[in-house]
């Protein structure tokens, strides 16, 4: 079986934690060289296997190496345009979420990638887990209209850890947590109810005075089946509060801590405790899929589609939170800044 050169296209936290090892222990792919506009960062990774080329310029990566596809882990301001560059040189193409900082710059990434004719592939990590999946099956007995929420505590406020915080008041300062932590949200949630999203209402708050941005998101996303899905994003609290999912449909109820996996659901009148695998990234799937997406040549999950959806409604949610007003889907997001 083919084993497939690998380009990776920054090297910040989530690379060197998730990407990077995942590529190196996968038996079909081979990381070739690794890009950083900090080559240090480029240095330390490749430093952990041989033969790995560092570059901190990404189009000087693809005129001197022979890759079949690149991993992208950019922040979502700067990854269209690289994305879009190694999808005209033929390459496949995993790209971290989010997808882009404006509809619009999803919108190019999508023509890109229907004239391109290569796998695209969007980092929704969360998606693979069996927690998800389990709900799936859940959700659709549970039936629709339903109303889902999503209540998720991340990224904990610690400011004796200087990186961290830092990171994340970067996320906040040029785009949100609605945007970075609320795309898995919409993406997993698509899996238990598929149905098209048509408004938003959201509002946000800064928690302490010195964040760079909102840190506290509430929204309600309108889905065209009369079910709604309530997203709450907490990230640089200080309190303990757990993560957790609750469906409501008419044949039952679902309640489901996203950290342990334990709960409970009540399905046409039979009452059953939960004890599932607890949420979390699925690295080694996420690259079997892309690996099935490159031989078929074609992705089927966690799809551009599915980019655009997280970015339409995470976009609606920023614009409807700094009009204070709903905002239904026919409106023109294009150029909005997320």
């Amino acid at each position: 079986m083919n084993v497939y050169r690998v380009a990776l296209i920054g090297c910040g936290a989530i690379a060197e934690s998730g990407h990077f090892p995942t590529l190196l222990r996968h038996p079909r792919l081979k990381v070739a060289a690794v890009c950083d506009s900090r080559l240090t960062r480029a240095a330390l990774l490749a430093a952990q296997a041989e033969d790995i080329s560092t570059y901190a310029d990404w189009r000087e990566l693809l005129d001197r190496e022979e890759v079949d596809a690149a991993v992208l882990t950019l922040p979502p301001e700067a990854s269209p345009d690289v994305v879009i560059g190694c999808l005209q040189r033929g390459l496949h193409v995993l790209d971290e979420k989010p997808l882009a900082a404006t509809v619009e710059d999803g919108r190019r990434v999508a023509r890109a990638v229907v004239e391109s004719a290569r796998v695209f592939q969007v980092g929704f990590v969360l998606r693979y887990g069996d927690l998800v999946r389990h709900v799936a099956r859940l959700a659709t007995a549970i039936g629709v209209p339903s109303r889902t929420c999503v209540s998720i505590h991340d990224e904990r406020l610690d400011r004796s850890n200087v990186e961290h915080f830092t990171r994340i008041q970067g996320f906040l300062r040029n785009s949100s947590a609605m945007t970075h932590e609320g795309s898995h949200v919409i993406d997993y949630a698509a899996l238990w109810n598929p149905s098209p999203w048509t408004k938003v209402r959201a509002r946000a708050e800064c928690t302490a005075p010195d964040l760079a941005g909102p840190n506290h998101w509430q929204a309600t996303v309108s889905l065209a089946d009369g079910s709604s899905l309530e997203v709450e994003i907490g990230w640089l609290l200080t309190d303990s509060s757990s993560s957790t999912v609750t469906i409501e449909g008419p044949n039952g109820r679902l309640a489901l801590d996203l950290l342990n996996g334990e709960g409970h659901c009540r399905i046409e009148g039979e009452e059953k405790r939960l004890a599932l695998p607890s949420m979390a990234p699925e690295w080694d799937r996420q690259y079997d899929a892309f690996v099935a997406a490159i031989d078929r040549g074609i992705a089927t999950e966690a799809t551009i589609e599915d980019g655009l959806r997280a970015l339409e409604v995470t976009a609606a949610c920023e614009v409807s939170r700094r009009a204070n007003a709903e905002v239904a889907r026919s409106d023109s997001m294009s150029g909005k800044r997320i």
